[in-house]
């Protein structure tokens, strides 16, 4: 199975450095909202959320912009990430059924 899925996106790296690109973006842009939700919970003194999400990021972050709506740039950064991440996994999922 892992050098059949190697032999597909080895095959078709006209689209697997695509979709790994829109991957990292979209765990860059998760990551970053973690943190920018980190330093919004740290700036409105809600302590546990702040330190919580410097350390886990998006896990915490999210939660924490999806309950305050202080953090809604943070919200929108995340979400933006998650969206990508998941349509890039569709999109590797895809080729991969799509040429194996």
């Amino acid at each position: 199975m892992e050098k059949e899925l190697m032999e597909v996106f080895i095959s078709h790296q006209w689209i697997t450095i695509p979709v790994f690109i829109v991957l990292v973006i979209g765990v860059t842009l998760c990551w970053f909202g973690g943190l920018v939700a980190a330093l919004t919970a740290l700036g409105n003194k809600r302590w546990l959320w702040g330190i919580v999400s410097i350390v886990l990021g998006p896990i915490t972050g999210l939660p924490y912009a999806l309950i305050y709506r202080e953090a809604e740039y943070a919200k929108s950064l995340m979400l933006k990430g998650l969206a990508l991440l998941l349509g890039g996994l569709l999109a590797a999922c895809v080729v991969w059924l799509a040429y194996r």
